[in-house]
């Protein structure tokens, strides 16, 4: 049972026996008529919960040290339940589902069980799981803050946090045989993804500011429009000389070398006279023409935030150019090659699209009906406007 009893500094407290042992919970709450009504009509509620067995500590003290403990003991005094927690279920669901996945994927279905799930969901039997439940919780997610005000968590963020626990619930309900609840759930509308690419003029700039020694990176860059974890990812093996080919083959993702993104990812690009000559000089300048070919510290392919924080970033800042994600890179190459006439289907299969409607999607203001040469317009409009 409850009680409630005031503390020496005249603040409210909550003394509670549950399971053999005492807990006390002190308050902000001074002991004044309004709020002593307050703390009792709220004791009311406990005892009452607390003599359904439906008591649950977190519900009402969710910030406090002693709510693993209260459910530890709680545990050990319902051990043969019918349903299991949904902590224990979901780690159990991990084991089972992680060698399905890429090992950065692995990581991040991880960090989404321990910072979010869990501590939300983790003492609920999997069966208890609601509807309200995950909708109150995803109300919370969307409310947070930064300190500019601006929402922490977008809407596809939020979404993907979620699915985890869409996934858990669902597999429980079909093993377990009891009413799967999330029926009538439905996913947050997401936000259409804004590309900022630069401009032709903007490419030029950023070229004359960036640094002699990382000018033939991002030449590679905004030329093949190739995905940061695949620039990273490129050995001196993948690079073809005598065809004139980079053949995608593998990526570099959280300090590890993995599989591309999709099946349509694994390709093989065509070096335009630009892009060949920028390898050649890499190949020259490189001790062995052996191993990756962009390296950092003790020799590892370079880390996307490193790229961003100590080069791209600094180098738009230079130029003066409007800030924008290192990713950009990507986008302007699409929109350049759009604008050179190049093929639509030669520009899906170098950005490794499994078909042209991503890039009528995203680049439609710039697709023109015409077609040239598959590369070579593009870098002939380069060559003209003297980028390099």
């Amino acid at each position: 049972m409850a009680h409630i009893r005031i503390r020496p500094n005249g603040r409210i407290q909550f003394d509670m026996h549950l399971y053999g042992c005492r807990f006390r919970e002190g308050t902000k709450m001074m002991a004044t008529p309004k709020n002593l009504a307050q703390a009792k009509t709220m004791l009311k509620k406990m005892n009452a919960e607390i003599d359904l067995g439906s008591f649950q500590y977190r519900d009402y003290f969710p910030k406090s040290k002693k709510v693993a403990q209260f459910e530890i003991l709680q545990r050990e005094k319902h051990p043969d339940r019918e349903y299991p927690f949904f902590n224990d279920y979901a780690n159990q669901w991990f084991y089972r589902k992680k060698g399905t996945w890429k090992n950065s994927y692995t990581d991040t279905i991880r960090n989404i069980l321990d910072k979010y799930l869990i501590p939300e969901f983790g003492n609920t039997l999997v069966n208890e799981i609601t509807l309200s439940q995950i909708d109150y919780f995803r109300q919370d997610l969307m409310e947070i803050m930064k300190d500019n005000e601006q929402r922490q968590l977008s809407n596809r963020r939020i979404n993907s946090l979620l699915w985890p626990l869409i996934s858990i619930t669902s597999l429980a309900a079909e093993e377990f045989k009891f009413e799967y609840p999330l029926r009538r759930y439905k996913a947050l509308k997401e936000e259409k993804a804004e590309s900022n690419p630069m401009t032709i003029k903007e490419v030029k700039v950023f070229l004359s500011q960036v640094a002699p020694e990382w000018k033939d990176y991002f030449i590679i860059r905004f030329w093949t429009g190739m995905r940061s974890c695949e620039v990273h990812g490129l050995d001196w093996c993948h690079i073809d000389f005598a065809h004139r080919l980079i053949r995608i083959r593998q990526n570099w993702v959280n300090g590890e070398v993995c599989d591309v993104k999709t099946p349509k990812s694994r390709r093989d690009l065509k070096m335009c006279d630009t892009v060949y000559d920028a390898f050649k000089r890499l190949y020259d300048s490189s001790d062995a023409g052996t191993g990756f070919i962009f390296t950092g510290k003790h020799g590892l392919p370079l880390d996307t935030h490193f790229v961003s924080k100590k080069i791209w970033y600094p180098t738009l800042i230079k130029a003066g150019l409007k800030r924008r994600r290192a990713y950009e890179t990507r986008h302007t190459a699409a929109v350049l090659h759009i604008a050179a006439l190049e093929n639509p289907i030669y520009i899906s299969q170098m950005l490794g699209h499994s078909d042209t409607r991503l890039l009528f999607d995203v680049y439609a203001p710039y697709v023109a009906n015409a077609a040239r040469n598959d590369g070579n317009a593009f870098d002939q409009l380069m060559r003209n406007e003297k980028l390099i």
